[in-house]
């Protein structure tokens, strides 16, 4: 069992290019193994192996494939385990302290604010919306923290199951060290439910990112007749993400996270306040005058999320493929006697024997998780065909 990591809950943070590479590589490799392509090679030879080292049995009969194997999964297991560290400590725990610090920066200062209001009432409400739009982004990046924190966890057990995947490969679990089998079985069990969370919120992506597409499309529309500028009470109720289509994107520093540099952390509040008067600028500027291409921009923008709720849809099919395949394999290690098998238990395995479950659970895995990090790594070509400059281009070629 090969299992990989999952992609839009972590993708921002654990995914890069490497990983989306060696994924594809690892499990393209497990395939191969699966359906014994090339069987006939040096790949399957444990002798060839011998010439190089002389394992200690059982571990003397792994392959040149298998070492294959073991180097992609000891790479998952550092790069995934620090990954899940990272989300933790930086975008989750680091920065739920950094909104805490600046909640609170914002609660003694809210005299001094008061204070500081002049008369021109249409500088003061775009002053009272920056700082809505402010406080509001703050509540939403501590409810982005908390998720980050929980899927941080669960990437964090992901790789540190992949030790015994690795183990594995070298037949170690064949032996009673770490485990044995059932060591292996048992990281495959918290593979399993980390699996569970990241199907969660592949769901919830999904449906988030095809409403959001929805959304800016309506946005769009309105915007047409906001050529000569947002009104009064345009700005009064603009939302955070409404105001992010506004201005092609708002990333406040506090939605990055942070370190523990204490230069950056006696700095917060100067930040914190330039970051508000950027808003409220930009605020007047566009009560003012809307680009006219902005509503064209912003259903660019929406035929984007359109392609990430697509394609998160696709991540939860092959996963849940995944998922069931790896659990299949389980179960059959529970019901090892075919004859006192639950009918629940036949059921969940088609009916088939616990040979055959296990091979096509394995391999249905294996391949679904093949075809995943294609998916990954081609997204940004489909993505760039499927944007009207693409399209353009395409035509005049």
């Amino acid at each position: 069992l090969q299992p990989t990591s999952s992609h839009k809950t972590i993708q921002a943070n654990t995914t890069t290019m490497m990983d989306a590479i060696v994924q594809l590589l690892r499990n393209a490799l497990c395939t191969a193994k699966n359906f014994n392509i090339l069987g006939d090679t040096f790949l399957y030879d444990h002798k060839v192996t011998a010439q190089y080292y002389a394992f200690p049995p059982p571990l003397d009969q792994t392959t040149p494939l298998e070492i294959f194997i073991s180097i992609t999964q000891f790479y998952a297991f550092v790069s995934v385990t620090l990954a899940g560290y990272k989300i933790i400590a930086h975008s989750g725990v680091g920065k739920l302290q950094l909104i805490t610090r600046l909640v609170n920066l914002r609660s003694a200062s809210k005299e001094e604010e008061k204070k500081k209001k002049d008369g021109n009432k249409d500088d003061e409400k775009s002053s009272d919306a920056a700082r809505r739009l402010v406080n509001q982004s703050l509540l939403d990046e501590s409810d982005q923290a908390t998720r980050s924190f929980l899927v941080g966890i669960n990437v964090l057990v992901l790789g540190l199951a992949f030790f015994w995947l690795f183990a594995n490969s070298f037949h170690v679990t064949d032996t009673d060290w770490i485990g044995g089998l059932w060591g292996l079985i048992y990281a495959l069990i918290v593979m399993e439910v980390a699996l569970v969370v990241f199907l969660y919120y592949m769901v919830k992506d999904a449906g988030s990112s095809v409403r959001k597409s929805k959304r800016m499309e309506e946005f769009a529309k309105k915007m047409e007749s906001k050529s000569k500028g947002l009104s009064r009470e345009d700005v009064g109720s603009i939302t955070v993400e409404e105001y992010g289509w506004l201005v092609d994107g708002w990333s406040p520093f506090w939605a990055e996270g942070t370190g523990d540099n204490t230069t950056i952390i006696s700095a917060e509040g100067k930040m914190l306040t330039k970051e508000e008067e950027a808003v409220a600028s930009r605020i007047d500027a566009l009560s003012k005058k809307v680009g006219s291409d902005l509503p064209d921009k912003i259903r660019e923008g929406a035929r984007s999320a359109l392609f990430e709720g697509y394609r998160e849809y696709v991540y939860l099919v092959l996963n849940f493929f995944a998922f069931y395949g790896y659990f299949a394999c389980i179960v059959t290690e529970y019901y090892v006697d075919e004859a006192t098998k639950p009918e629940y238990v036949h059921a969940i395995l088609g009916w088939m024997t616990n040979a055959d479950a296990g091979w096509l659970g394995n391999a249905v895995g294996d391949f679904a998780w093949t075809v995943e990090p294609v998916v990954i790594l081609s997204s940004p070509m489909l993505a760039g065909y499927m944007s009207p400059g693409g399209k353009k281009k395409e035509k005049s070629e």
